[in-house]
């Protein structure tokens, strides 16, 4: 999604370079894009963030169905926000094919290892992460919660923690269709391990998450 033809005719360029990729719409305001969302499988945005009505964080907030999101700008004090609000990669304008490339392998690489595998009875039971330089598959209901820790994220189970090669904004993505929620900018929670909530903590059986003001209304 992109404002300025130029820019879309750039990236339509890249697209059409990579056998892998398939351009679905092309769109130039937000309104296009909560439409084709609502319609249409979307694996990937491309997404400009200045752009008219609504600029492309206040749709990307707002956005249901979220697809793997680059952001294509001019501007790169956006750059926070974007890893805040999970996005896979930031293209600052003007970025070259083999920069573009960069970013669909990141893309490529999440939605394989996003991918939850299915049991027979149709549930989701497992989440593949990676740890070290390994993916591993970790059963969802043994999930307590996640905390970020720098680029890495901490993975705790009952009585047990592992470290992930993987930020808490990825970890968020992985798990955001599922039974999980974030209560502070560093956790995120499995709703079905609740025991109790307090003023300013989630407590999940043993373990007691800090929560944060602006997430106890969604909490």
């Amino acid at each position: 999604m992109d404002d300025e033809k130029p820019s879309r005719e750039i990236l339509k360029k890249f697209i059409d370079n990579i056998p892998s990729l398939k351009l679905v719409a092309e769109c130039y305001n937000a309104i296009q894009v909560i439409e084709i969302t609502s319609k249409e499988s979307i694996d990937i945005i491309f997404l400009d963030i200045e752009m008219p009505d609504m600029t492309g964080v206040e749709l990307l907030k707002i956005l249901h169905n979220k697809p793997l999101v680059v952001f294509t700008t001019a501007y790169d004090k956006y750059a926070l926000t974007g890893y805040d609000l999970g996005v896979i990669d930031y293209l600052l304008k003007p970025f070259s094919f083999e920069r573009f490339v960069i970013a669909v392998q990141k893309c490529f690489y999440n939605l394989k290892s996003d991918r939850l595998i299915k049991s027979d009875s149709g549930e989701l039971p497992y989440l593949l992460i990676k740890v070290d330089k390994d993916i591993k598959r970790f059963d969802i209901n043994s999930i307590y919660y996640f905390k970020s820790f720098g680029n890495y994220t901490k993975l705790f189970l009952q009585n047990r923690e592992i470290l992930c090669s993987e930020p808490l904004s990825k970890i968020e993505i992985k798990v955001s269709d599922h039974n999980f929620i974030r209560v502070h900018r560093s956790y995120i929670i499995s709703k079905s391990k609740i025991t109790n909530i307090l003023s300013n903590a989630v407590c999940l059986d043993n373990y007691s998450v800090p929560l944060g003001n602006r997430y106890k209304l969604n909490l």
